[in-house]
This record gives structure tokens, C-alpha cells and sequence, in this order.
């Protein structure tokens, strides 16, 4: 019976804490608020990169012919940033302002006689191009000038691109098999679902702590332990806030999914075309290679076995629910003893850093055991319960984890969490009513052992 009543306590909690927070401006605000930025920034972002691919037409003023009036073009440059014209005769940048029949023009290239020499090629423009049309002017007639000293020096153009011709450098791991590379991809795919926990973590176990501070600097929470006890208020508060984050998350996912949709279905029709995103290709297509494409449809087709062959999603899905359950559980139990056993936010910093930093270490590491998910510190931090939540999603995703791995590590993670919530509780339940004394370290041990 005492222990439904407890029960029912927590649920009360829970139930006015979520209602409160979700009722706030601040939550419906930022909930709205949020996506609206997220896909507008993303569009106009995209919009701008769009604008800045304008078309540039190029003057180019080629006085002693070394062009011969035109550049190579590639067959596979079906949208090339600029497109080239010839003049037999010195412009300079007065007459290429002035002259009507140069308004045309965006860009002109003025190539001396000494170019031959001193190899500087100047110009100038009327609007800044893009820095994509920038690159492929100079690949492009430096390209050309360079076939006109081969010529001088008695070579065929022919001859002189074989030479010219780029040659491929590929630098590979001894264990270059494709296994390991479906396995790197796999594992950044775990990554993507660390950095989510990370942030979550981050983000909502910092609310406890802030809605912990704002209740004892108001007073309230003397009111609130007269009728429930510490541990169970301290509890309801971060399963509350948890569902709050969960609750805030699953609506951004939704209006960011509507306002995807929705923009480029009415207002950015064209956005998503090909036609708009499709670049210049690569230094070596610049330079007359063909590009076979091959590289790319190998990694297509390395993405698309990653995620519908290699990739065990039930076990993925469900290890992230419960290390994220577990992780969100541990830190904020932890945020909601510091936040009991201060006044203030100011006070929190000597309290925060030794809380903060295996969290900030874990995300630094899990960025840097890609590609190694079977290494020794993947490991050990995948079975560490500060560092396992972020570290274990990546070694599942790689199909690195033998069943034994994964049971002890959610051992150890549920063990960690029952004692650093008791532990916790012991702080809250002294620190929750005590006011105008900053506390150290050395105090929250002597807490832990008299309460």
C-alpha cells in the first residue's frame, strides 16, 4: 500500500510538473519557434547557395591570340558558371565600363603579352561571381594557356593532355575490404543517434537542475516536501522533464517534416531540382578528365546495403530507447543534486565540472573511435556508464557488440543509475531546504554519509 501511494506521489509530480511546463509561453514559443527557423535558415541557406550559381559571361581580351578564340569545354559540363568571349584587341577596365556593347559582360580577363613570363593572369568584374565561377574561369584558362606553351614548344594538344592528365592517388588502410567500409558507415549512423542522446542530455538535465534552483529560491519547495518526500519530488521532476524533452522533440520532428513538405511543394518548387544543386565537376573533370562516376555509385550502392542490409534497426531502435532512458535518468539525477545543493546558477560552476566534463569527453571521443568501434577505448567507454549511452549506440550500429558486452553494459548503466539516484536523493533531501551557504564537494560527501 505505502509503496502505491509512492507510486501515486510521483505520478501527482510528474502530472503538475509536465502540465506546468508545457503550458509555459518560453516551451510554446520556442516549440513553434524552432522548426520555423530550422527549415527557413535550411531554404535560405539553400536559396543563396542557388543565387550565387548565377550564370557569368567572360570577356576575355586576348590580344596576341593566345586563346586561338576559344576554351575547352568538357561534353559532361552541361551547366557550366561561365561561359567565355573573345576580343582581338586590348580592353582595358575604362572601356570595359563605358562601351555599351561590353555591358553585356560580367567579367573580363585581360591576358598582356607578358603572360607568357611573368604567368599572371588579372581581371575584373562588375559583381562579385561566385566562388565556384571564380575556380572554373582559372581552371579554365589557365588550362588553355598551358596548351598554347606545350604548342610552343612543339607538342600536340593531344600529347600535351595525356602528360597534363592527373593522376589518381588513393590512400588505403591495410583492411581495406568493403565490410569495413559498410561498418564505417554504420557506425556514423550510430554516431548521428550518440549526438542526439548528447544533446538531449545536455539540454533537459539542465532544466532539472534550473527548475530544482528556481523552486528552492522561491520557496516553494518547502510547501511541496510538507505532503511528499524529497527523493519522490526530486524523481518526478526528472521523469517530467524528460517527457516534457520528449514531448518538445516529437513535435519539432512533425512541423519540421509539414514545413519541408509544405515549402517545397508551394513556395520553393525548384529548390530540390538537380538542376540547381548540380556543380562544377571535380578538379580532374576540369582539366579534360572524363569522370566515369563509378566512386559514386559504389558508395550509393555501399549506403544503400548499409541501411537496408547491415544495419539491425530493431536492436539499434530499442538500445537507443534504453540507453537514452538510461543516460537522460543518470545525468539528471546528478544535475537535480547539484541544483539542490545550490542557490543559484552562479554557484553551479565548481559543482557542474566534474559532472560535465565525462560528458563532454565522451562526445569528443565518440567522433574520434570512428572507424575503430572494436578498439580498446571504445571498449571501455562502452561499458562505463557516464560515457556508455553515447559510446555503445556507435559499437551496435558496427555490429561490434557481442551479447555479453551489451548485457553487462546495461548492467552496470542501471546499477550506476539506482545508486546515483539514492545517492542523489541523500543530497536532495539536505540540500533542498538549506539556503545561503555555498557548498563544496567535500560537504556533498558528508551528506552522502549522515543523511
Amino acid at each position: 500500500m505505502r509503496k502505491e501511494d509512492k507510486v501515486s506521489k510521483i505520478g501527482l509530480i510528474i502530472s503538475r510538473e509536465y502540465s506546468s511546463r508545457v503550458k509555459k509561453t518560453a516551451f510554446i514559443v520556442l516549440t513553434i519557434l524552432v522548426p520555423v527557423l530550422i527549415v527557413g535558415l535550411m531554404f535560405l541557406a539553400m536559396w543563396l547557395s542557388i543565387e550565387e550559381k548565377k550564370h557569368v559571361s567572360v570577356l576575355v581580351s586576348d590580344p596576341r591570340n593566345l586563346c586561338d578564340g576559344r576554351i575547352f569545354v568538357g561534353a559532361d559540363e552541361k551547366n557550366p558558371p561561365a561561359t567565355f568571349f573573345f576580343y582581338e584587341d586590348y580592353v582595358d577596365s575604362a572601356m570595359f565600363a563605358s562601351r555599351q556593347d561590353m555591358q553585356q559582360y560580367d567579367v573580363l580577363i585581360t591576358l598582356n603579352p607578358t603572360v607568357i613570363t611573368n604567368k599572371t593572369i588579372t581581371g575584373i568584374y562588375r559583381e562579385e561571381p561566385s566562388a565556384e565561377a571564380k575556380d572554373y574561369i582559372h581552371d579554365k584558362i589557365e588550362l588553355r594557356l598551358e596548351e598554347y606553351f606545350a604548342m610552343d614548344k612543339g607538342l600536340s594538344i593531344d600529347e600535351y593532355r595525356k602528360i597534363r592528365q592527373r593522376m589518381k592517388f588513393v590512400l588505403k588502410s591495410f583492411d581495406d575490404s568493403k565490410e569495413k567500409s559498410i561498418r564505417d558507415k554504420a557506425q556514423m549512423i550510430g554516431l548521428a543517434f550518440s549526438v542526439f542522446i548528447f544533446m538531449f542530455i545536455l539540454v533537459y538535465a539542465a532544466q532539472v537542475m534550473r527548475g530544482v534552483i528556481e523552486e528552492k529560491t522561491s520557496r516553494v519547495v518547502e510547501i511541496i516536501v510538507s505532503s511528499v518526500k524529497p527523493f519522490e519530488l526530486m524523481m518526478g521532476k526528472i521523469i517530467a522533464v524528460g517527457l516534457v524533452g520528449l514531448t518538445q522533440f516529437l513535435i519539432w520532428v512533425v512541423l519540421i517534416s509539414v514545413l519541408l513538405i509544405g515549402l517545397q511543394s508551394f513556395v520553393f518548387k525548384d529548390i530540390m531540382t538537380p538542376e540547381n544543386w548540380q556543380g562544377i565537376n571535380d578538379q580532374a573533370a576540369v582539366i579534360g578528365e572524363i569522370s566515369t562516376g563509378m566512386e559514386t555509385a559504389t558508395m550509393r550502392s555501399e549506403w544503400a546495403e548499409v541501411f537496408f542490409n547491415f544495419v539491425n534497426w530493431p536492436l539499434l531502435v530499442t538500445m537507443f530507447l534504453i540507453y537514452f532512458i538510461g543516460g537522460y535518468l543518470l545525468y539528471g539525477s546528478l544535475f537535480a543534486m547539484i541544483g539542490s545543493a545550490v542557490d543559484s546558477e552562479t554557484d553551479t560552476q565548481q559543482l557542474m565540472l566534474p559532472v560535465m566534463m565525462p560528458l563532454m569527453f565522451t562526445y569528443i571521443v565518440s567522433i574520434m573511435i570512428q572507424g575503430n568501434p572494436d578498439g580498446t577505448t571504445a571498449v571501455w567507454l562502452s561499458q562505463i556508464p557516464l560515457s556508455s549511452p553515447i559510446i555503445m549506440l556507435q559499437r551496435i550500429a558496427a555490429g561490434s557488440v557481442s551479447i555479453w558486452e551489451l548485457i553487462l553494459s546495461l548492467v552496470i548503466l542501471t546499477f550506476s543509475f539506482i545508486v546515483t539516484t539514492y545517492l542523489a536523493g541523500k543530497i536532495y533531501r539536505v540540500g533542498i531546504l538549506m539556503y545561503g551557504k555555498k557548498t563544496t564537494w567535500k560537504e556533498l560527501l558528508k551528506w552522502m554519509r549522515q543523511a
